[in-house]
């Protein structure tokens, strides 16, 4: 098995466990990552969700390699990581334009 920080690879079950800190990343962003990674791998989620969550890829393609895999998953954390940060942050400026938007449509056909 080999070890990179958060990552724990195991070439002989076919298998990588993503040790996340949710403190970090939050479960809805856990959840979204994993989702994206459904048709590449079957995926298992687990451990304390205070404390770490523990996500388990097992990847279709037996050819896959688990250390790529792995990390292309801790960049999918960090791609809707950013996501959440940027539409909290943005948020009431959306709001504000969909406001506009909705109070300025008429729907009044011109004949």
């Amino acid at each position: 098995m080999k070890n990179i920080n958060c990552l724990k690879i195991n070439k002989k079950e076919n298998l990588v466990l993503v040790s996340v800190n949710p403190k970090i990343y939050p479960l809805d962003v856990i959840y979204s990552a994993s989702y994206v990674f459904l048709d590449k791998c079957y995926i298992l989620l687990d451990g304390k969700p205070e404390k770490e969550v523990l996500v388990e890829l097992r990847p279709k393609n037996q050819k896959q390699d688990l250390e790529k895999l792995s990390r292309e998953f801790c960049n999918e954390l960090l791609n809707y990581a950013t996501y959440k940060a940027r539409a909290g942050k943005t948020k009431k400026i959306r709001e504000t334009i969909l406001k506009k938007v909705l109070l300025t449509n008429d729907l009044k056909i011109d004949d």
